[in-house]
């Protein structure tokens, strides 16, 4: 019994996962391109993030927003450096819930920056799991330390 909980949970852990990564790069991949590619674009992060949101520099805390987003989603659909991936998501989505979305907002935007939130917890907890490049990276290291463990200990008999 315990292998298909084991099985369960990779395969809903990875799911969630690459959903959560999905979502974020839907998110960020939009925004990111308009701050760089289309100037006509920019006005509206500087008003969004400077007077709304009253950051300083407000189109470089949109992009540096925006672009956790999309690096932290990227990041999460292959299961590659999950745990600050996921750390990166979680501060930004902690950020954006309490600057932006604890208002008026809440009901349109706070319930996802929330959730976001909860769910990069459960990768910077868990990892990326076994269906990960972390994981895939992780065990090839495992072969190659202990390939040479083994080659040393040849050499001393």
């Amino acid at each position: 019994m315990k292998n298909g909980k084991e099985n369960a949970w990779t395969i809903l852990l990875t799911a969630i996962r690459i959903w959560l990564g999905y979502r974020l790069i839907t998110a960020g991949y939009s925004s990111v391109i308009d701050i760089i590619f289309h100037p006509k674009e920019r006005p509206f992060f500087e008003k969004w993030f400077g007077q709304e949101l009253h950051f300083p520099m407000p189109l470089l805390m949109a992009f540096l927003a925006k672009g956790s987003e999309l690096l932290g989603g990227m990041l999460l659909v292959g299961g590659l450096f999950t745990r600050y991936a996921a750390a990166l998501v979680a501060f930004t989505m902690f950020i954006a819930t309490v600057t932006a979305n604890l208002g008026e907002n809440f009901n349109i935007d706070g319930g996802f920056t929330i959730s976001y939130f909860l769910f990069a917890w459960i990768f910077i907890l868990q990892g990326g799991g076994k269906i990960s490049l972390d994981n895939l990276i992780g065990s090839q290291k495992r072969k190659l330390r202990h390939s040479i463990v083994d080659n040393q200990w040849s050499m001393i008999e």
